[in-house]
């Protein structure tokens, strides 16, 4: 399929268009037999590469550092690399953020570690995720600007930090806290899973549902009458997101019992 009739086919917007764009150059530098690499992607994004790459026949890799990553990096790989267990040339790093003194890091948000990342010029698409702990947080950020973390910053608002380098196969002990919610609700409608999952009442989901604030799939949706099922991850701009558990059965009273996993 031509990259013309891709991106009509699967972008909704000039942007969509011009990501798509980018993505199928990516591509076609690997064919020279080089190792080539995308900035971070959004999960909207990595919806829309994942749908056009696939029709295209296109082979990738999604890789965010760690299991559970919701931003992620396109690798377009040589044959002799796509294989292999490990790719040399991961251009993400891990640091470990702890924050100096006692219990400073709870006062600390994602927007907090965020902004003074951002602080220092540092473009969103060079950072992945960002993994609150109690008393500091894990980075996952391209190299150039882990480079420039690990020289230039000090502080976390007001709080002083200690900054480590850890390697990417210590990933698989990192994980973001999350909150395990048991609700009871009338249905899997969107806003009523949004309303429960982030401590909305149903009206104020909807509302946020309406004005685009609302993802599903990883993808935005506007629609509060929407279906929702088990291993759905919804986010909420703001609020951080929430993943769809297991339907556990049904109360006296006909409502289903129902298992959300918020991330902190």
């Amino acid at each position: 399929m031509e990259k013309r009739e891709l991106m009509h086919r699967f972008a909704q917007s000039k942007e969509e268009e011009l990501l798509i764009g980018r993505l199928l150059d990516l591509a076609r530098r690997a064919e020279k037999g080089y190792a080539v690499y995308s900035r971070f992607l959004n999960p909207h994004e990595r919806a829309i590469a994942e749908r056009t790459l696939r029709a295209a026949g296109i082979n990738f890799r999604l890789e965010g550092g760690y299991r559970e990553a919701e931003r992620a990096i396109l690798a377009f790989l040589p044959e002799y690399l796509q294989e292999a267990q490990e790719d040399p040339q991961f251009p993400v790093c891990l640091l470990s953020l702890q924050i100096k003194g006692s219990d400073f890091g709870k006062k600390l948000t994602h927007r907090d570690y965020l902004g003074s990342l951002m602080a220092l010029r540092i473009e969103r698409e060079m950072i992945g995720d960002i993994l609150v702990q109690e008393t500091g947080a894990y980075l996952f950020l391209l190299k150039q600007a882990a480079q420039v973390v690990l020289q230039e910053l000090k502080k976390i608002g007001s709080h002083g930090v200690e900054i480590k380098e850890l390697l990417l196969t210590q990933a698989e002990v990192v994980e973001a806290e999350k909150e395990e919610l048991r609700v009871f609700v009338a249905s899997m409608r969107l806003d009523t899973i949004v309303a429960e999952g982030f401590g909305l009442s149903r009206s104020q989901a909807a509302a946020q549902i309406e004005s685009g604030s609302v993802s599903l799939r990883h993808c935005e949706c506007m629609r509060p009458s929407a279906e929702v099922g088990e291993g759905d991850v919804i986010s909420l701009k703001g609020s951080g997101r929430v993943t769809v558990g297991k339907v556990g059965g049904i109360s006296r009273k006909g409502r289903l019992c129902l298992s959300l996993y918020r991330w902190k």
